[in-house]
């Protein structure tokens, strides 16, 4: 019997108030994350890509934004109705989250072995001096140099890279069931993210940690991932595994995002692709497909109806789009 997914998130919905109206950040978007596996969520800033997984640990700020449907069970628990005390037994614990900007992340007056500790003596009971040990040795196992003395230092005097390493020690301390890593690799080089990318793929292969990838980068997904999702304008338009995302993509958006990753295997000179427009204002969403006035196979349907999420069938495992081309096989015939 298969194991039923240790994350399932269905029909979350987020928004923000604003001056000038409602963002629908978040719309009725739903994934599985199955034990051990990497799911990748993919897609422009401003996607809602980093609102969705901060609305699973219910960290967005009220006002302005708010959770306005939907459900997140973690092990059949839905973490939207769950008191504030189970939720902060939770978070850190179970479910851990690796902030995009670390420097903003870490509290710049206190110490960095005192930062690693707190989740140690709040959900591991340790004392003050065992968590500072345990602290150190996470700081030597995430490959900071001189670690003892390293663990006096505050996070001004560490570079970026180093600082990332610590929230990834944080994030890890607690070995928990679910890793939520946000853009982990921005703005570093690529030697250093090539190693922050090994370090989470050893915790997840040697713990079966779940890990959900957030990023821009459509080369972190095809490392690490299992499974990809990709959002636009705050829905989730393509399910699929990552093989079959990247050899057979089917939703325009998803083509235009992979047309426009330099290639060896092209010959000759040739400028890269680029999707036309900018991402629509999430406060006057056009009718139909928010995609649409930047999509080249845009069909009148198109104008008036949002496309629903389809079942596609042929592939390795389910596959799901979201658009008009696949809803009729003549149709979608006709535009391919």
């Amino acid at each position: 019997m298969k194991e039923s997914p240790i994350l399932q998130v269905e029909a979350l919905m987020t928004e923000f108030k604003t001056e000038r109206g409602i963002v629908n950040a978040v719309n009725k978007v739903s994934f599985d994350v199955e034990r051990g596996q990497t799911l990748g969520i993919v897609g422009e800033s401003g996607s809602g890509k980093s609102v969705t997984n901060l609305s699973i640990l219910r960290l967005i700020e009220f006002p302005p934004g708010r959770i306005t449907g939907g459900k997140v069970l973690f092990h059949d628990k839905d973490l939207l109705t769950a008191t504030e005390h189970e939720i902060l037994g939770i978070r850190g614990k179970h479910i851990s989250m690796i902030f995009q900007d670390p420097l903003t992340s870490l509290n710049p007056v206190i110490k960095i072995w005192k930062q690693i500790a707190e989740a140690l003596i709040l959900h591991q009971g340790m004392k003050k001096k065992e968590a500072k040990m345990q602290a150190i040795e996470l700081l030597r196992i995430i490959g900071i140099p001189d670690p003892q003395t390293r663990a006096e230092c505050y996070p001004h005097q560490f570079s970026g890279g180093m600082r990332q390493r610590v929230m990834i020690a944080m994030a890890l301390s607690c070995n928990p069931d679910i890793l939520i890593a946000d853009e982990p690799t921005t703005a570093l080089d690529v030697t250093i993210q090539a190693q922050i990318l090994e370090l989470i793929r050893a915790r997840r292969d040697q713990q079966q940690t779940s890990v959900i990838m957030i990023t821009h980068d459509l080369g972190v997904i095809a490392e690490m991932c299992d499974q990809v999702c990709v959002m636009y304008a705050g829905r989730i338009v393509e399910k699929a595994d990552v093989l079959d995302l990247f050899q057979s993509p089917k939703h325009p958006y998803t083509q235009g995002l992979l047309d426009s990753i330099p290639r060896l295997d092209r010959t000759g000179v040739e400028r890269l692709h680029s999707i036309k427009g900018s991402p629509p204002d999430l406060l006057h969403l056009p009718e139909g497909c928010p995609f649409r006035e930047r999509c080249d196979k845009a069909m009148n349907r198109c104008v008036s109806e949002l496309p629903p999420e389809l079942v596609l069938d042929g592939s390795s495992s389910p596959r799901k789009v979201a658009c008009w081309l696949y809803a009729d096989k003549e149709e979608a015939h006709a535009k391919a």
